[in-house]
């Protein structure tokens, strides 16, 4: 019962959209406006920056509650089992950001809450992601490369920290998932770095 209500909580707190409630809030729908996206970066192109920092601080809170919510829900487990339990609800938290209940499923990449889950599961990994983060996007302007940089960066972090015998393999393949399905969602983004004609902020 405890696992189930850890993911429920999740994946309902993953689909908690912020950048859509704070468009209502100013009678916009800000599926309809910039890059029609409701995450953060779209937020703060169509709302301003106040608004855009508040959803990206939710957006990054949300998933780092619900792991630290499963930790408590979940405390009698130890070891692997803990290990799996919690990759879990972070994946289910980051789903439910980009496939929203509330949202008929149509929801935003993923990169604010994953960094989230991340920096409760993964602490160091996610500074030297966060920190590739804010490099690549001062030399370059792009959120989007600098958000595929950093997970790249924390993918490969990570593996590096396993070596060599692989003892927190569960949040290496982890990573490795939430970095391909944020590679995924960034499909458009790439093509549109590729041609010259992504949007910077």
């Amino acid at each position: 019962m405890k696992i189930a209500i850890s993911f429920i909580v999740a994946y309902l707190l993953g689909s908690t959209p912020s950048g859509f409630i704070l468009g209502k809030l100013h009678d916009v729908d800000i599926r309809k406006h910039g890059s029609h996206n409701i995450g953060a970066t779209n937020t703060l192109r169509v709302l301003g920056p106040v608004s855009g920092i508040i959803s990206l601080l939710f957006d990054v809170a949300k998933g780092f509650f619900a792991v630290y919510f499963a930790r408590l829900l979940l405390a009698g487990y130890s070891g692997g089992t803990s290990h799996i339990l919690l990759a879990l609800t972070g994946l289910l938290a980051i789903a439910g950001h980009v496939f929203p209940l509330f949202l008929k499923f149509n929801g935003g990449k993923g990169v604010a809450t994953a960094a989230g889950v991340f920096f409760n599961l993964l602490l160091i990994p996610s500074i030297i992601a966060f920190g590739i983060f804010i490099l690549t996007y001062i030399l370059f302007r792009y959120v989007s490369l600098a958000s595929i940089c950093a997970v790249i960066a924390l993918f490969i972090t990570e593996f590096i920290i396993n070596l060599p015998d692989f003892g927190e393999w569960t949040y290496l393949v982890f990573s490795f998932i939430i970095m391909l399905l944020i590679l995924i969602r960034h499909k458009g983004n790439l093509q549109r770095l590729k041609q010259g004609n992504e949007n910077k902020l």
